[in-house]
This record gives C-alpha cells, structure tokens and sequence, in this order.
C-alpha cells in the first residue's frame, strides 16, 4: 500500500473527517511524494495498527526529522485516548491530559517544535548511531532510541530520558532494533530490572510517549541550556525537599508512570 494511501486509510478508520485531511493537504503541501521518504524504512505495527518505523543508518538528520513528521501524518491519530482504558492496562488510572486533535494545527505545532530541537536531529541522530543505537519514529512526531553500549547508556535515566526531540529508553542491549521490534509489538512501556535485562510493564506504550512529546515541547520552549538547568534544579528540590518535580508533572506523573 502506497503512503498516501494508508493515510487516507487511516484517518477512515480512526474518524478523522475529510475537511481536516484536506486542510492538512493544503496548509501543508502533502502529496504522493511526500510518503516516499517512508517506503524507505522497515516498518513496525504496534497492536493498534498504528506504524513506527526503523531508522537505518546513515540516515542524515534532515531525512530523520522528515520521516518523524510524515510518521505523525501517516498515522492520522496517537490513540492517547484510549491508551488508559484497554484492557490490560494498569487499573485505577487514567490520562493526564485530554487527547488532542489530529490535524494541520498539531502538524504545525510538530515542524516549529523540531525547529527548536534541530540540534537533537543534527548532533544526536548520528550520536545514536554511532554508539551502537538505533532509532524508530513513532506516532507521536518524536524519535524513540535504545542505547548499543555503555556511552548511550549514560545518556538515560529511570524510564527513559528524553533529548530534544529523542526519548532514549533505559534499556542497553546487544540488538537495539530486535528490541526496538519488542517495545512497538508488545504497545506497553519496557524497562530495565536491576540486572539489566528488559522487561516489559503494563503502561501504555501511547501514554509514555505522549508523555516524552511533552518533554520535547519542554526542550523546545527552554532550549538545551535552560532545560538542563531547571531540570537539575527540579531534581534537586525533589530528592533534598520531597517536591514534586514540576517538569515531570507538566509531561503527565501518570502518563510517566509516576504514580
């Protein structure tokens, strides 16, 4: 199935009405063409249907941040909103937040938040790589990474850490794509025990990345210096005064698994 027509197929099958694709087509130049940047890749269904895909390497950061976007297209919706209830999910809970529309306004909202955290597609798409990592887009306009070696591995913290416009899964492997393969399939979050070896929980995969996107729109608003900063003094007032570290809040303490 041709790019153009999956979307199509998509947003169908997901209610999105024809008036908002045709705005996105218009407000933003989509054609045929502008899927090809995706046939390139290996694609990776989650149990929702929903596509990621593989970045090879070698990919440049102009061509990941175009697959990021097209992915958000293709996929004409995250599914954040059903996320909480499925069954098997983790009872008792539910989003943080409303789910937000699919649409040119979100479309527009990604390419200004992947201008702000150019330097994550210039600098650390290649960082990834070359310290043994791979990389998938996702649904929700963002990169998501597992770490090849000790030097990635640093790079991540608890759950995962997001970079910019990367969110680095705490979890190092021999075969970063197989378990790249294994987080998408399973549509649950996945973890490292305390000897290392990956595990997956019972938080939706589409819950964490919508808290990860939020993040990134942390980075985009503060930019890489701020951002570190106020996210060291945020873990400071957490672990000496037992606060509630704000930037976490913000992204969604349930949709992280915080709580």
């Amino acid at each position: 199935m041709g790019g153009s027509s999956q979307w199509l197929r998509n947003a169908e099958r997901r209610g999105v009405s024809p008036d908002v694709v045709a705005e996105v087509v218009e407000r933003h130049g989509i054609t045929p063409r502008s899927f090809e940047i995706l046939d390139k890749l290996e694609e990776i269904e989650d149990p929702h249907g929903k596509s990621f895909f593989l970045i090879p390497p070698g990919t440049g950061p102009g061509a990941a941040r175009e697959a990021v976007l097209m992915t958000y297209v293709v996929n004409a919706g995250t599914d954040y909103a059903k996320a909480g209830t499925r069954p098997g999910s983790q009872p008792g809970t539910v989003n943080d937040f409303p789910d937000t529309p699919y649409g040119a306004a979100q479309v527009q909202r990604i390419i200004e938040r992947q201008h702000a955290n150019g330097w994550s597609y210039r600098r650390d798409v290649g960082f990834v790589e070359r310290n043994g990592g791979r990389l998938v887009t996702t649904p929700n306009g963002i990169l998501m990474g597992v770490a090849g070696n000790r030097i990635l591995s640093a790079f991540s913290a608890q759950g995962g850490t997001v970079w910019g416009d990367i969110f680095m899964v705490n979890i190092r492997c021999a075969d970063p794509a197989e378990q790249l393969r294994r987080i998408v399939r399973s549509g649950h979050a996945w973890y490292a025990d305390r000897h290392g070896r990956p595990f997956e929980s019972r938080l939706a995969l589409d819950r964490v990345l919508h808290h990860e996107e939020r993040h990134s729109r942390q980075w985009a608003a503060k930019g890489r210096t701020r951002m570190i900063t106020d996210y060291g003094w945020e873990l400071f007032r957490e672990n000496v005064f037992r606060k509630t570290n704000r930037l976490e809040e913000d992204a969604g303490l349930s949709d992280g698994g915080y709580r």
